[in-house]
């Protein structure tokens, strides 16, 4: 009869633990690259550098680096709000900003901002920064 109870009261704490990424999760100094496919099949790959310390973000390299804020909506999606003052004349998807998917295991941290266009038959075109974290 212990063994039964030990058995269910053990059964019952791992069935409560539940393994969640949040933004205590996102901290630190990750390197990596950014990538982008655009239209065409262009790929562009640039080194990128990412500091994080909950709320805010500094992307020190990368297509257009950067600065500000960033909350984890839920498991799948992280917001960037950059708070710089850009000119008009260049993709403004190369600033990190908006919402983007986000896959995190272990050390890897990848953000994704993918777009189809409203024609089916175009092409998608995407935004990618795959990143390591090297310091805490």
């Amino acid at each position: 009869m212990k063994k039964l109870f030990y058995i269910l009261t053990l059964a019952v704490a791992l069935s409560s633990c539940k393994k969640e990424n949040n933004a205590m999760e996102f901290k630190g100094k990750y390197v990596g690259t950014f990538k982008s496919m655009m239209n065409g099949g262009e790929l562009l790959v640039i080194p990128a550098e990412l500091n994080l310390a909950k709320p805010n973000f500094e992307l020190t390299k990368g297509p257009k680096p950067g600065n500000g804020t960033f909350k984890v909506e839920d498991k799948m999606n992280i917001t960037f709000n950059d708070i710089n003052v850009w000119t008009a004349d260049f993709n403004w998807n190369l600033i990190l900003s908006g919402t983007y998917t986000y896959k995190a295991q272990g050390d890897s941290l990848i953000l994704t901002k993918k777009f189809t266009d409203q024609n089916p038959s175009a092409d998608s075109y995407y935004y990618q920064y795959r990143l390591k974290r090297v310091r805490q």
